[in-house]
Protein backbone atom coordinates (compact mmCIF):
# COMPACT_ATOMS: atom_id res chain seq x y z
CA UNK A 1 0.00 0.00 0.00
CA UNK A 2 1.42 3.56 -0.86
CA UNK A 3 0.28 7.09 0.09
CA UNK A 4 1.21 9.95 -1.28
CA UNK A 5 3.28 12.70 1.04
CA UNK A 6 4.17 15.61 -1.42
CA UNK A 7 2.99 17.22 -4.09
CA UNK A 8 5.13 19.45 -5.99
CA UNK A 9 2.32 20.83 -8.59
CA UNK A 10 0.64 22.83 -6.07
CA UNK A 11 0.54 25.95 -7.56
CA UNK A 12 2.08 25.16 -10.90
CA UNK A 13 -0.15 26.18 -14.32
CA UNK A 14 0.36 23.88 -16.75
CA UNK A 15 0.55 24.15 -20.74
CA UNK A 16 -2.23 22.34 -22.76
CA UNK A 17 -0.18 21.13 -25.60
CA UNK A 18 -2.84 19.69 -27.79
CA UNK A 19 -6.44 19.69 -27.82
CA UNK A 20 -6.79 22.63 -25.50
CA UNK A 21 -10.21 23.51 -24.21
CA UNK A 22 -12.05 27.03 -24.91
CA UNK A 23 -12.36 29.41 -21.96
CA UNK A 24 -10.62 26.70 -19.98
CA UNK A 25 -8.28 28.00 -16.80
CA UNK A 26 -5.62 25.49 -17.04
CA UNK A 27 -4.35 26.54 -13.36
CA UNK A 28 -8.08 24.19 -12.15
CA UNK A 29 -6.09 20.94 -13.38
CA UNK A 30 -3.41 21.52 -10.49
CA UNK A 31 -6.40 22.88 -7.66
CA UNK A 32 -7.49 20.23 -4.94
CA UNK A 33 -10.92 21.64 -5.56
CA UNK A 34 -12.89 19.12 -7.81
CA UNK A 35 -15.20 22.00 -8.49
CA UNK A 36 -12.78 23.42 -10.69
CA UNK A 37 -12.18 21.34 -13.79
CA UNK A 38 -10.71 21.34 -17.36
CA UNK A 39 -12.43 20.44 -20.58
CA UNK A 40 -10.59 19.56 -23.48
CA UNK A 41 -11.16 21.03 -26.80
CA UNK A 42 -13.14 18.81 -29.91
CA UNK A 43 -10.63 17.38 -32.33
CA UNK A 44 -10.05 13.89 -32.90
CA UNK A 45 -6.76 13.23 -31.28
CA UNK A 46 -4.83 13.33 -27.75
CA UNK A 47 -5.38 15.94 -24.89
CA UNK A 48 -1.75 16.47 -23.78
CA UNK A 49 -1.14 18.51 -20.67
CA UNK A 50 2.45 19.64 -19.91
CA UNK A 51 4.05 20.73 -16.11
CA UNK A 52 7.03 21.34 -17.50
CA UNK A 53 10.49 20.19 -16.05
CA UNK A 54 9.72 18.55 -12.53
CA UNK A 55 12.57 16.98 -10.44
CA UNK A 56 12.13 14.46 -7.47
CA UNK A 57 8.82 12.76 -8.82
CA UNK A 58 8.39 9.03 -8.33
CA UNK A 59 4.04 9.08 -8.58
CA UNK A 60 1.34 11.08 -10.78
CA UNK A 61 -1.99 10.72 -9.69
CA UNK A 62 -5.40 12.21 -11.31
CA UNK A 63 -8.74 12.68 -9.57
CA UNK A 64 -11.91 13.01 -11.18
CA UNK A 65 -11.91 12.87 -15.49
CA UNK A 66 -14.37 11.33 -17.86
CA UNK A 67 -12.02 9.86 -20.44
CA UNK A 68 -13.80 7.01 -20.30
CA UNK A 69 -17.19 6.89 -22.22
CA UNK A 70 -18.62 4.01 -24.20
CA UNK A 71 -15.01 2.88 -24.62
CA UNK A 72 -11.73 2.54 -23.82
CA UNK A 73 -9.13 4.74 -22.80
CA UNK A 74 -5.66 5.41 -22.33
CA UNK A 75 -3.95 7.64 -20.22
CA UNK A 76 -0.27 8.18 -20.33
CA UNK A 77 2.65 9.70 -17.84
CA UNK A 78 4.73 10.59 -20.46
CA UNK A 79 8.73 12.87 -19.99
CA UNK A 80 8.97 14.99 -23.06
CA UNK A 81 7.72 12.22 -25.96
CA UNK A 82 9.03 9.49 -23.90
CA UNK A 83 6.59 7.08 -22.28
CA UNK A 84 7.04 6.49 -18.39
CA UNK A 85 3.63 4.59 -17.76
CA UNK A 86 0.82 4.15 -19.41
CA UNK A 87 -2.83 2.20 -18.85
CA UNK A 88 -6.09 1.38 -20.96
CA UNK A 89 -8.95 1.62 -18.61
CA UNK A 90 -12.79 0.51 -19.19
CA UNK A 91 -13.87 2.72 -16.35
CA UNK A 92 -12.86 5.64 -14.91
CA UNK A 93 -11.60 5.37 -11.89
CA UNK A 94 -8.84 8.04 -10.13
CA UNK A 95 -5.24 6.86 -11.25
CA UNK A 96 -2.37 6.48 -9.25
CA UNK A 97 0.60 5.84 -11.31
CA UNK A 98 4.03 5.21 -9.20
CA UNK A 99 7.89 4.39 -10.45
CA UNK A 100 11.23 5.09 -9.18
CA UNK A 101 12.05 8.57 -7.76
CA UNK A 102 13.19 10.56 -11.39
CA UNK A 103 13.36 13.71 -12.76
CA UNK A 104 11.06 15.08 -15.60
CA UNK A 105 12.61 17.36 -18.39
CA UNK A 106 8.85 17.89 -19.34
CA UNK A 107 5.93 16.26 -17.28
CA UNK A 108 2.91 15.35 -19.65
CA UNK A 109 -0.35 13.44 -18.95
CA UNK A 110 -1.86 12.09 -22.46
CA UNK A 111 -5.74 10.98 -22.50
CA UNK A 112 -6.30 9.11 -25.71
CA UNK A 113 -9.74 7.87 -26.57
CA UNK A 114 -10.44 6.00 -29.20
CA UNK A 115 -12.42 6.60 -31.22
CA UNK A 116 -12.60 10.30 -29.40
CA UNK A 117 -16.71 10.83 -29.10
CA UNK A 118 -16.64 13.05 -26.68
CA UNK A 119 -14.28 15.74 -24.88
CA UNK A 120 -12.58 15.00 -21.61
CA UNK A 121 -12.53 17.20 -18.46
CA UNK A 122 -10.06 16.16 -15.45
CA UNK A 123 -10.46 17.75 -11.94
CA UNK A 124 -7.19 17.24 -10.52
CA UNK A 125 -3.90 15.95 -11.12
CA UNK A 126 -0.71 16.04 -8.61
CA UNK A 127 2.78 14.69 -8.23
CA UNK A 128 5.18 14.32 -6.07
CA UNK A 129 6.58 11.24 -3.75
CA UNK A 130 4.76 8.35 -1.85
CA UNK A 131 5.12 6.41 1.19
CA UNK A 132 5.28 2.71 0.90
CA UNK A 133 3.41 1.30 4.25
CA UNK A 134 5.38 -1.34 6.09
CA UNK A 135 3.95 -4.47 5.64
CA UNK A 136 0.75 -2.93 3.85
CA UNK A 137 -2.98 -2.91 5.32
CA UNK A 138 -5.04 -4.68 7.93
CA UNK A 139 -6.87 -7.95 7.22
CA UNK A 140 -10.28 -6.95 6.15
CA UNK A 141 -9.03 -3.65 4.68
CA UNK A 142 -11.76 -2.76 2.60
CA UNK A 143 -11.33 -1.76 -0.76
CA UNK A 144 -12.47 1.39 -1.43
CA UNK A 145 -11.24 1.89 -5.15
CA UNK A 146 -14.07 -0.96 -6.06
CA UNK A 147 -16.90 0.48 -4.51
CA UNK A 148 -20.01 2.70 -5.68
CA UNK A 149 -20.84 6.97 -4.52
CA UNK A 150 -24.17 5.92 -4.43
CA UNK A 151 -27.05 4.57 -2.33
CA UNK A 152 -30.54 3.95 -3.24
CA UNK A 153 -33.77 3.69 -1.38
CA UNK A 154 -36.76 1.82 -2.79
CA UNK A 155 -40.49 2.67 -2.82
CA UNK A 156 -43.46 -0.61 -2.62
CA UNK A 157 -46.88 -0.97 -2.74
CA UNK A 158 -49.17 -3.18 -0.81
CA UNK A 159 -47.56 -6.08 -1.43
CA UNK A 160 -44.07 -4.99 -1.04
CA UNK A 161 -43.33 -5.29 -4.45
CA UNK A 162 -40.94 -2.04 -5.98
CA UNK A 163 -42.71 0.67 -7.62
CA UNK A 164 -39.55 2.89 -7.88
CA UNK A 165 -35.75 3.19 -6.87
CA UNK A 166 -34.55 6.56 -5.68
CA UNK A 167 -30.77 7.05 -5.64
CA UNK A 168 -28.44 9.60 -4.36
CA UNK A 169 -24.59 10.13 -4.79
CA UNK A 170 -22.58 9.57 -1.63
CA UNK A 171 -19.01 10.28 -0.08
CA UNK A 172 -17.16 6.58 1.09
CA UNK A 173 -15.98 6.51 4.25
CA UNK A 174 -12.43 4.95 5.01
CA UNK A 175 -10.39 3.61 7.62
CA UNK A 176 -6.82 2.48 7.22
CA UNK A 177 -4.95 0.16 10.85
CA UNK A 178 -1.24 -0.37 10.45
CA UNK A 179 -0.51 -2.25 13.69
CA UNK A 180 2.77 -3.10 14.87
CA UNK A 181 4.77 -0.25 13.04
CA UNK A 182 8.56 0.65 14.89
CA UNK A 183 8.49 3.89 17.23
CA UNK A 184 11.13 5.47 14.63
CA UNK A 185 8.31 4.84 11.83
CA UNK A 186 5.68 6.76 13.85
CA UNK A 187 8.34 10.22 14.44
CA UNK A 188 9.33 10.21 11.01
CA UNK A 189 7.62 9.06 8.08
CA UNK A 190 3.76 8.78 9.54
CA UNK A 191 4.56 12.23 11.47
CA UNK A 192 5.16 13.87 8.08
CA UNK A 193 2.35 12.01 6.09
CA UNK A 194 -0.05 13.38 9.25
CA UNK A 195 1.58 16.93 8.52
CA UNK A 196 0.68 16.65 4.65
CA UNK A 197 -2.60 15.08 4.63
CA UNK A 198 -3.78 18.27 6.63
CA UNK A 199 -2.33 20.46 4.35
CA UNK A 200 -4.01 18.70 1.26
CA UNK A 201 -6.03 15.42 -0.33
CA UNK A 202 -3.73 12.63 -0.04
CA UNK A 203 -3.72 9.27 -2.37
CA UNK A 204 -3.72 5.63 -1.70
CA UNK A 205 -2.92 3.10 -3.45
CA UNK A 206 -3.83 -0.10 -2.61
CA UNK A 207 -2.52 -2.79 -5.23
CA UNK A 208 1.81 -1.04 -6.43
CA UNK A 209 0.97 -2.91 -9.64
CA UNK A 210 -2.48 -1.59 -10.45
CA UNK A 211 -2.43 2.41 -11.21
CA UNK A 212 -6.34 2.28 -11.03
CA UNK A 213 -6.54 0.55 -6.96
CA UNK A 214 -6.48 4.20 -6.31
CA UNK A 215 -8.41 6.92 -4.46
CA UNK A 216 -8.06 10.68 -3.04
CA UNK A 217 -8.66 11.15 0.74
CA UNK A 218 -9.49 14.30 2.91
CA UNK A 219 -10.63 15.28 6.05
CA UNK A 220 -8.44 12.84 7.96
CA UNK A 221 -8.93 11.52 11.43
CA UNK A 222 -5.40 10.38 12.76
CA UNK A 223 -4.78 8.04 16.03
CA UNK A 224 -1.38 6.53 17.45
CA UNK A 225 -1.94 4.07 20.12
CA UNK A 226 0.85 2.11 22.31
CA UNK A 227 1.27 -1.24 21.53
CA UNK A 228 0.23 -3.51 24.21
CA UNK A 229 3.73 -5.76 24.42
CA UNK A 230 6.20 -2.97 24.27
CA UNK A 231 6.97 0.29 24.02
CA UNK A 232 8.98 -0.29 20.72
CA UNK A 233 5.73 -0.94 18.43
CA UNK A 234 2.87 1.59 17.92
CA UNK A 235 -0.62 0.87 16.49
CA UNK A 236 -1.07 4.04 13.91
CA UNK A 237 -4.99 4.20 12.54
CA UNK A 238 -6.86 7.11 9.96
CA UNK A 239 -10.27 7.59 9.35
CA UNK A 240 -11.19 9.62 5.98
CA UNK A 241 -13.39 10.51 3.64
CA UNK A 242 -12.25 9.52 0.17
CA UNK A 243 -13.30 9.85 -3.82
CA UNK A 244 -12.41 6.66 -6.38
CA UNK A 245 -13.85 8.71 -9.75
CA UNK A 246 -17.13 6.18 -10.66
Amino acid sequence: MLVTTTNKLIGVTPTILTDAGVAQTPANISDPDHSNTYTSGTSTGPFTISFGAQTGISYVAISGHNAVAGSDASIEVNDNGVTVETITISRNHNLFFSFAVRSFTDLRIIFTVTPNIQQTTVSYIAAGTYLAIPRGEQSGYSRQWLKRHTTSRASTNLMVGPTGVIQKKVALKGSLSIPNQTIDFAETFWQNFMDFSYDQPFFIKEDDAKAESSYICYDPKHDIKAHSDTRLLVNPTMKFTCFNGL
